[in-house]
């Protein structure tokens, strides 16, 4: 009985971990969708516009691709300390973001990483479209620039206007940079607009379905956004063109482009009278925020967030954008533990050795738990001849040989959960430091020794391409692992029929398949583990003989 709840306790671990990473990601559904301060000096006088009800038709066509750009438009540069950003004059729009710290790829004299890729047709982030009963976009408009270009240090702050005087009135967009500061603020107004515009919409449009360069990451898989405090993750090809409607008594914090190491957000500022919009169309992936004109206020600001999922810049920005770093079910476990790691760096200045101490530490803790399943697994084997003369006994009567059985249990004084129980009070960690692994921007092109040098990416040594393996290569670290998990189970007192000896056997496989494409950091946290545990194992093994 012992042995087949330790069976149990081990296919629940890996259904886990099966369930967060496929399941969780590419499976399960997206949540329904239904149809449907004070203020800048941009619009001195608000229009009188229709009622908000009169909106218009969401589903309305994409405008034409845009002509070919004049000749006066003006590229201009903001260099702060975290990234260099470039706007563009045609549609005042951001089309570079290149992050100084992250690089494109492993190598570092590979360029910046770039944050923004343009849609199907060139579209650029804060695109601008007044909406009413015939939208107008600002797509193919020279904005007049109000400043130079940028460069920020500390706390030092630059802005930058851009104006449009159309026939249908004043469009404009302002953005406040700081240099320390990964987020910046975006402004938008109007005024002198005919009463036929309900609504103004900005949009980011993002292209998808591109191939990365070769070493690089997509950077951006799906939308997130904030419904009160719930985190929804939807993959691109689960967007439906809606507006998204929060659960009941809720309201849309933010919404954000999103990957394992990276997050574009918008955080709409004490304006709750928004919308969201949502949509796929034409390899390109859009997202609306629509606020209307009727009582607005005189510009619609938001904080728009460019930069690396790190927990604790997040946390700093505010607006709840820490929730975009989803840790699980275990995250008051998975939180510590990435804080640690973090601290362990700085004293090791190798994540690779701070993992090693970190598992050491955590084994260490679990010393007492580990010797105490031990000592349970041997008693239940030396009660394996008694057991085996009790089923044979009574192998046609089922009810008295468990009776039998559990009278032995009590006779001897032995626990058939010790052995698994102690496993079972580990889970939680070891999912956790799974998830703080998993998540950890830390760990991006961070290497270790040797043929590791990125701890996010799997290992591989040599262009050798082996099936079931997704990047070239032959995966070192996790043969290793799987050889090690094979050791470890052999050690392992064994207290079941030779049926269930051979099931446990299986399970160093199945890891070792599990892992293969799991990054190189996560491996080699589960191999030191179970290093650690051979060599446990190895002492009691000693000193119970």
């Amino acid at each position: 009985m012992e042995k087949r709840a330790l069976i149990a306790v081990v296919i629940s671990l890996v259904i886990l971990v099966v369930y967060q990473e496929v399941v969780l990601r590419y499976v399960y559904p997206p949540p329904a969708r239904q149809e449907e301060g004070n203020p800048l000096p941009l619009n001195p006088e608000p229009p009188v516009a229709a009622p908000h009800e009169s909106a218009p038709d969401l589903t309305a066509p994409a405008p034409p691709p845009p002509a070919a750009p004049p000749a006066d438009v003006r590229h201009i540069a903001v260099d702060t300390e975290l990234y260099t950003a470039i706007f563009t004059s045609l549609g005042a729009r951001l089309e570079s973001f290149r992050l100084k710290k992250y690089r494109t790829t492993v190598d570092p004299n590979s360029p910046p990483q770039e944050t923004v890729v343009p849609g199907e047709g060139g579209d650029y982030p804060f695109g601008v479209e007044l909406r009413g009963h015939q939208n107008k976009s600002d797509s193919g408009v020279v904005y007049r620039i109000g400043g130079d270009a940028l460069n920020l240090e500390g706390d030092a702050t630059g802005t930058l206007d851009f104006t449009w005087d159309s026939e249908a009135g004043t469009v404009v967009k302002r953005f406040t940079f700081k240099g320390n500061r990964y987020e910046f603020e975006a402004a938008v107004g109007a005024h002198n607009l005919p009463s036929e515009y309900v609504e103004i919409g900005l949009s980011w449009d993002k292209g998808i379905q591109m191939p990365p360069q070769p070493g690089s990451e997509i950077i951006f898989n799906r939308v997130d956004y904030l419904d009160g405090r719930k985190l929804i993750e939807t993959t691109f090809d689960k967007v439906a063109g809606s507006v998204v409607t929060p659960s009941p008594g809720n309201s849309i914090g933010w919404v954000a482009y999103a990957g394992q190491h990276f997050l574009a957000a918008m955080i709409p500022v004490d304006d709750p009278n928004f919308r969201l919009w949502l949509k796929t169309r034409d390899h390109t992936a859009e997202t609306r925020l629509l606020f209307p004109l009727a009582g607005a206020p005189a510009a619609h600001k938001l904080d728009v967030y460019i930069g690396p999922k790190d927990v604790d810049v997040l946390e700093s920005v505010g607006h709840g954008l820490g929730r975009a770093v989803n840790l699980g079910w275990f995250d008051f476990i998975a939180l510590p533990l990435l804080h640690m790691l973090r601290f362990l760096d700085g004293f090791t200045g190798n994540y690779g050795v701070a993992i090693i101490l970190l598992t050491v530490g955590i084994k260490v803790l679990f010393i007492p738990l580990t010797q105490r399943s031990f000592r349970s697994m041997r008693e239940m084997q030396k009660l394996q001849p008694q057991m085996a003369k009790i089923r044979e006994r009574f192998k046609d009567d089922s009810e008295q040989m468990n009776k039998e059985i559990m009278e032995l249990y009590r006779r001897h004084k032995v626990n058939p959960l010790g052995g698994c129980l102690p496993m079972v009070l580990q889970i939680p960690v070891f999912i956790g430091l799974y998830q703080a692994l998993q998540n950890s921007v830390e760990l991006r092109h961070a290497p270790f020794m040797l043929w590791i040098n990125d701890l996010s990416a799997p290992d591989r040594l040599g262009s050798l391409q082996l099936p079931f393996v997704q990047h070239p290569g032959i995966p070192v670290l996790t043969l290793l692992m799987g050889t090690s998990m094979f050791v470890q189970q052999w050690m392992t007192p064994s207290a079941g029929d030779p049926a269930q000896q051979r099931a446990m056997m299986i399970m160093p496989l199945m890891f070792t398949f599990m892992f293969v494409n799991f990054p190189s950091g996560l491996a080699l946290y589960w191999l030191v583990n179970n290093l650690l545990t051979i060599a446990q194992q190895y002492y009691m093994n000693r000193t119970a003989s």
